[in-house]
């Protein structure tokens, strides 16, 4: 296996199961697992929310991909990226070109719902961090998802995330990379 296979990136919106998936997906594929925001948190000592508040989502997204660097030097991996970071055309094009990019997919309203009573999404805050309603949440979580959905669908494999089980879902997903893998080694062989 080269080592392009060897690094599966998880994206897709903030309660899509990345952090739930993930752990459960690397076990599967025995493969160890990275949440690359609390990579983030450890290093700065200090939560993405307190990032983001004191410094803004710029420097927030320099971190990110400062971290992204060091972990694509990994082999087997399973990582769990942050919702926004394949808004960065840099880490994007890293994310790409070191392994395979898996999109977890669920509606936004069934985001709204799993998100409603989170408190750690700056994203998902009204001003001077007053909270939502849950319409008002799935309203930004549906004009958010519309500006990251063309590079959610550029990943090599998507997974709805809101229709099986967690179980069913990770043994769909493990299959699926599994398949992938197989086929993209057999392309490079060629």
């Amino acid at each position: 296996m080269t080592k392009h296979h060897s690094l599966i990136f998880l994206t897709g919106f903030s309660g899509s199961g990345k952090s739930t998936i993930g752990p459960l997906l690397a076990n599967s594929l025995g493969y160890e697992f990275i949440d690359l925001d609390q990579t983030i948190e450890k290093h700065a000592g200090k939560t993405i929310s307190q990032i983001f508040a004191e410094s803004g989502e710029d420097y927030f997204r320099s971190l990110e991909h400062q971290s992204l660097e060091g972990v694509v030097e990994q082999n087997n991996l399973v990582i769990s990226l942050g919702g926004g970071i394949l808004e960065n055309d840099r880490s994007y094009e890293l994310i790409k070109r070191s392994g395979t990019l898996v999109y977890l997919k669920s509606p936004s309203k069934t985001l709204a719902k799993r998100l409603y009573n989170k408190t750690d999404r700056p994203l998902l805050k009204g001003e001077k961090g007053r909270k939502l309603s849950r319409e008002e949440i799935e309203e930004k979580i549906s004009i958010i998802l519309a500006k990251r959905e063309p590079r959610y669908e550029g990943a090599n494999l998507t997974v709805q995330t809101d229709i099986n089980r967690i179980g069913a879902t990770v043994e769909e997903l493990t299959r699926k990379i599994e398949r992938y893998i197989r086929k993209a080694s057999s392309t490079t062989m060629d």
